[in-house]
């Protein structure tokens, strides 16, 4: 299909697909980069099923043959998008499916059960914040470890049932939430490798991690790794769907860009910041 695109969001992986240090697709040129974004569908081949000429929709763009969603026209398989969901603005939804997918796959490789507890450490960033949502939409327990101040308070604001500041040394915290231990974990961060802190996984629990997280956490003995690609497809978009669909859902933009000043946004996105960046398209 043939998407007019609003937004696009610009993500923490975004410099590395641009400069060549994280490769994924097709590396030839012209290359129109843009992980994710959202638009109106214009226009769809005879096979498309999934949505129709006038859809809101939002999608995924690694690695797609024709290019990304930083321009003004993308075309996308229909499998790559979904419906934007009423529960989430359209300005919002295109920071919405890596970091959406990557945190509902996360979350869906530690299998927790409602009323389990889980440490989120990068509560604060594009994919973690989705993550937490996500999280207390399933039942459970979160400790989460945000970056400073304005980072702790989103967290909280997004419902944590506890939220500490990660640069700092959160251990007694962390075991008066959990005196047990944790039933599972999701790193999103990479700090010194969080080996203190994820040895509060209990044995046989589970820790997951989207590759590119570095250091790669320190898992300890008897705990189950679980690193992993987020993998969009028809399937994931309506699990996805599913869940965020069930109340109002908020996806940070900490700033907007206009196109013209997208390598702005590509050096901003490599420094704090809370959520996701976005370029403005139309």
């Amino acid at each position: 299909m043939l998407i007019q695109i609003s937004t696009a969001g610009v993500g923490e992986w975004d410099p590395a697909l641009i400069d060549g240090s994280f490769k994924i697709g097709a590396d030839h040129f012209p290359r129109i980069f843009g992980s994710d974004g959202a638009g109106t569908v214009v226009a769809v081949g005879a096979g498309v099923t999934r949505v129709a000429v006038g859809d809101r929709v939002y999608g995924w763009g690694l690695a797609s043959s024709k290019g990304g969603f930083f321009a003004q026209y993308a075309a996308i398989p229909e499998n790559d998008v979904a419906r934007i969901p009423r529960s989430v603005a359209f300005d919002e939804a295109g920071a919405l499916a890596v970091s959406g997918i990557t945190a509902l796959q996360g979350l869906e490789h530690l299998d927790l059960d409602e009323g389990q507890s889980l440490l989120l450490i990068g509560a604060s960033g594009g994919v973690g914040h989705v993550a937490l949502q996500l999280a207390k939409r399933l039942g459970l327990r979160v400790f989460a470890a945000a970056s400073k101040d304005d980072g702790v308070e989103l967290v909280r604001r997004l419902g944590a049932d506890a939220v500490v500041d990660g640069r700092k040394h959160f251990l007694r915290q962390a075991r008066a939430f959990a005196p047990d231990g944790f039933d599972g974990a999701l790193v999103f961060a990479g700090g010194a490798g969080w080996k203190d802190e994820l040895e509060l996984v209990v044995a046989k629990g589970r820790i997951a991690w989207p590759n590119g997280v570095e250091p790669v956490p320190t898992v300890p003995p008897g705990v189950a790794p679980k690193p992993y690609d987020g993998e969009e497809s028809a399937e994931a978009f309506d699990r996805l769907n599913a869940l965020v669909g069930r109340g109002p859902f908020h996806i940070e933009i900490s700033r907007t860009y206009p196109l013209d000043q997208a390598a702005k946004a590509l050096k901003d996105v490599q420094r704090h910041h809370l959520g996701k960046l976005a370029l403005r398209i139309r």
